[in-house]
């Protein structure tokens, strides 16, 4: 009886003391353990001209040293043109290692995409990785975690082209009113809120003011517009109008050259009026 109570307590430091034996055993691939690797951590996205994006590649062990990558870029968009690319010497970059930091050892490669990166279309940017191999002792560290994060793509949404000129437009919605503004492109974009806009229409909002209102807006690739968060324009006197704030969003046919401007108010004691306009460029 005494003995049976005892079997237990030998079983269980027998399997205490077995872990504790493969604890310095080098890892094993095949009884699955997981090797050491290093992986793009960002997911695939799609980006904006205008936009910038860090992409973090990460070790998945810290490796006590030093680890080189060399990567690849792949895909229809071109360097310079739709991406500046940073974090890179020639092909390659270090994940330095961080003896005091309490997370795994990374990387970061930074990504800008200028204003008319992929312009009326969209391009494809993969970044995939080649090799990585410890700095000092040479080791060789696998590409990825399974079929995860040996590369990623991430698609440039350039800004669509919109007709200038003259359109005519009747508006529905809250308020009603027709008439006529101007779409034009200025040579430098117009800056709103930090952000940059390609296009402006004179006059948004009719004589709702009894001034013209002016503002700024993109149009994605997709046919989409983009309203600026508030007006850029100035009353008579010179004052801003800034507190003339509108959500704006709507969209653009290139085949018709139909601009369509649908907007909340969410200034002026109106908050919450729509309006939709329908603009035709005219002949």
């Amino acid at each position: 009886m005494k003995l049976t109570r005892f079997i237990p307590v030998i079983f269980i430091f027998a399997i205490a003391f077995t872990a504790c034996e493969n604890v310095s055993e080098p890892f094993s691939i095949e009884d699955g353990a997981i090797p050491a690797f290093v992986k793009i951590d960002t997911e695939d996205t799609d980006v904006l001209a205008g936009g910038s994006l860090e992409v973090l590649i990460e070790l998945g062990q810290t490796q006590e040293e030093n680890v080189v990558v060399e990567y690849e870029i792949d895909g229809d968009a071109v360097e310079g043109e739709d991406y500046i690319m940073s974090g890179t010497d020639n092909g390659s970059f270090v994940i330095e290692h961080d003896p005091e930091s309490t997370t795994f050892d990374n990387h970061t490669i930074d990504f800008e995409f200028p204003l008319l990166a992929a312009e009326g279309t969209a391009r494809e940017l993969t970044l995939i990785l080649v090799s990585a191999t410890t700095e000092e002792t040479g080791r060789e560290l696998t590409i990825g975690r399974g079929d995860r994060g040996a590369s990623r793509t991430y698609t440039i949404n350039g800004f669509g082209v919109v007709e200038t000129g003259t359109y005519e437009y009747e508006a529905t919605g809250d308020f009603e009113f027709d008439g006529t503004f101007e779409v034009t492109r200025p040579d430098d974009p117009i800056v709103v809120g930090g952000d940059p806009y390609l296009y402006e229409v004179s006059n948004i909002a009719g004589g709702l003011f009894g001034i013209p209102v002016a503002y700024a807006f993109n149009v994605t690739a997709a046919g989409n517009v983009m309203g600026a968060p508030y007006s850029h324009g100035q009353d008579p006197d010179g004052e801003d109008l800034d507190d003339i704030i509108l959500n704006v969003g709507g969209s653009f046919d290139s085949d018709t050259n139909t601009l369509i401007l649908d907007y909340v108010f969410e200034c002026c004691g109106v908050e919450g009026a729509n309006v939709v306009i329908t603009a035709t460029l005219s002949d």
